[in-house]
């Protein structure tokens, strides 16, 4: 066993020089929040808090916007497309609402901790009940799809990670440290699922049994 273990790390890391190019379109909302927040910096110089959660909650708008299809496509395969979207809606508006008008940055440092709590909570149910039904509908591909129940635990490992990397960040570095930091998470998420994801299929029982 840990032979395997160590194996799996040293694929793990190995991984990291082939990682394919990140999108363009997907650093969108990390430009939209590094080049709104000084912009509204120079506009409201006594509020550089306002500035703050305004360039964050048009940041998550951008990515929103984005990724709406897809997150509408991926709800409709567990239920009805119209309670999808009426659930998206609760779910996106009403954090947005308290975060704009709190004008507390604290509140926006935190969001991605809170985000990682909900997918730990959802891949924790899905480990514990059997269904992996988090990881089937975000990757229905059957090339993942066999490969559910490791994919689950390495994207639970992968979330309790986030959560600790954003609560060390919040704690030592500035705000704008952190902004800088939060811009650049999804070529880091890109880099970390890319090579998780290809250590999971080389290395599973699956495939060996092939």
């Amino acid at each position: 066993m840990d032979r395997r273990i160590w194996k799996a790390l040293q694929l793990f890391a190995m991984l990291f020089t082939r990682i394919p190019m990140v999108e363009a379109r997907s650093m969108l909302p990390s430009a939209v929040l590094l080049i709104a927040y000084p912009a509204l910096c120079m506009m409201w110089p006594e509020q550089s808090a306002l500035a703050f959660s305004s360039a964050f909650v048009l940041c998550q708008a951008a990515r929103l916007s984005l990724r709406w299809r897809e997150v509408i496509s991926r709800e409709a395969r567990r239920v009805d497309a119209g309670a999808a979207r009426k659930r998206l809606v609760g779910v996106v508006l009403i954090p947005v609402a308290v975060l704009f008008a709190s004008q507390y940055p604290a509140l926006c440092l935190h969001v991605p901790s809170l985000i990682g709590a909900g997918f730990v909570f959802l891949f924790v149910v899905d480990a514990l009940d059997g269904s992996y039904s988090t990881v089937r509908a975000y990757w229905p591909s059957e090339t993942f799809t066999r490969y559910a129940r490791e994919l689950t635990l390495a994207m639970l490992v992968l979330h309790l990670t986030y959560i600790l990397l954003n609560e060390t960040m919040i704690r030592t570095v500035t705000l704008e440290g952190w902004l800088v930091y939060y811009a650049f998470l999804p070529v880091l998420h890109h880099v970390l699922l890319t090579a998780l994801f290809r250590t999971v299929l080389l290395m599973s029982p699956e495939r060996e049994r092939r």
